[in-house]
């Protein structure tokens, strides 16, 4: 919610600007509005990009962690198994014994 409210806050101030510049400045406040107009505009583009990477950061962070739950898990299971062989083994030796 507040990178929502950054973005349409640099929208919107970034519009104003250009308005202002376009209908109400003249001469070198004109320009400086344009100008101001541009930044703000280009500061709510990079805002967006910088946006869409986190999430995709944020994305791939997630999977890696269910591939490493995964792992673990698999891991896990398989020391389980090993001392069910382990067992079952021990218990054939002494079954064989007597």
């Amino acid at each position: 919610m507040k990178k929502f409210l950054y973005g349409s806050l640099l929208l919107f101030t970034s519009l104003v600007a250009g308005y202002l510049s376009i209908t109400e400045l003249s001469g070198k406040y004109e320009l400086l509005g344009i100008f101001v107009s541009g930044f703000c505009f280009g500061i709510f583009l990079m805002s967006l990009k910088l946006n869409v990477k986190n999430t995709k950061i944020d994305l791939y962070k997630r999977e890696l962690e269910k591939e490493s739950v995964t792992s673990d898990e698999n891991s896990a299971r398989v020391k389980v198994l090993e001392s069910k062989i382990q067992v079952l083994e021990k218990a054939l030796e002494n079954a064989l014994k007597k």
